[in-house]
């Protein structure tokens, strides 16, 4: 018999609840939830119904055993996750010939900073988060995907194994950028990178040191988020909240270099046409 490589992840509060059952519903094994969420959790309690599986009504004392703590919004589910694949060589040129950006969370020990990392990366439109060094343990805490209301289902996890070596062999397929502390440069003042047919790869820390020094040296640019001289209050949650919208922003709006190209193609045809 196969052993089951799943792991168990608590869920607490409605916006987790309810993005898991949006994204991932099999994810669901068991619902709690107080009388004051039934209607709101109304369609989920039908399909695990349907799944014959548990939903029942509590009271709060008994969402916090559940939870294990008391801060569980009225709402608890007991799910069960697999655990982040490695990425095949032939990943990364898919995501190279589609321009998906990559996002690392590096050695991030703080759950809450990975939740919160995954609000920002999934309202940015990345897709794909991989996790090095205690990120990959980390993101398995309940207090992660409940701090991500919803966003760690809208992302595909994996494991970034050793990510000094792992960017060192994307190095042409991306161009990787780094967010340290400190060094790098001052992201005000200064256009975002663009590297045309190569898709960032873009690496965030922990909030004490940032990035390693054997990981930045893979990093073709570094950057970071400039505060009062001194400040050391930015965590790594903050980083991404500032760092992903200068970086992916205009290109989201202007849809890229090649969009760009396009664009004066076209027009260049146009012209062509109205002249003759």
């Amino acid at each position: 018999m196969l052993e089951n490589r799943f792991r168990p992840v608590t869920l607490c509060g409605l916006p987790a609840v309810l993005g898991c059952f949006r994204e991932r519903p099999n994810a669901l094994k068991k619902l709690l939830f107080t009388s004051e969420n039934a209607r709101a959790l109304a369609e989920i309690c039908q399909w695990l119904a349907d799944e014959h599986r548990p939903f029942i009504e509590s009271a709060p004392d008994e969402l916090e055993r559940a939870a294990g703590h008391p801060a569980h919004g009225g709402v608890v589910a007991l799910t069960e996750r697999p655990p982040p694949a490695f990425p095949k060589p032939s990943d990364f040129d898919a995501w190279r010939a589609a321009g998906i950006a990559l996002l690392f969370a590096e050695d991030i020990a703080d759950p809450i900073q990975i939740g919160g990392i995954a609000r920002v990366a999934a309202a940015m439109g990345v897709k794909r988060l991989l996790l090095g060094g205690v990120s990959a343990m980390a993101v398995f805490s309940s207090r992660a995907w409940s701090a991500a209301a919803g966003a760690l289902d809208l992302l595909t996890l994996h494991d970034a194994g050793d990510t000094g070596l792992l960017l060192r062999t994307i190095r042409e397929k991306f161009c990787v950028v780094g967010f340290t502390r400190p060094g790098g440069r001052r992201i005000d003042g200064i256009k975002p990178v663009r590297v045309p047919g190569r898709p960032l790869a873009i690496v965030i820390g922990n909030t004490e040191t940032g990035i390693s020094a054997g990981v930045a040296g893979k990093c073709e640019h570094l950057f970071h988020i400039p505060g009062a001289e001194g400040s050391t209050l930015l965590n790594a949650n903050d980083t991404a909240a500032f760092g992903l919208p200068w970086l992916l922003g205009r290109e989201r709006k202007t849809g890229g270099f090649l969009a760009k190209k396009r664009e004066r193609q076209s027009a260049q045809k146009n012209k062509e046409v109205e002249e003759t």
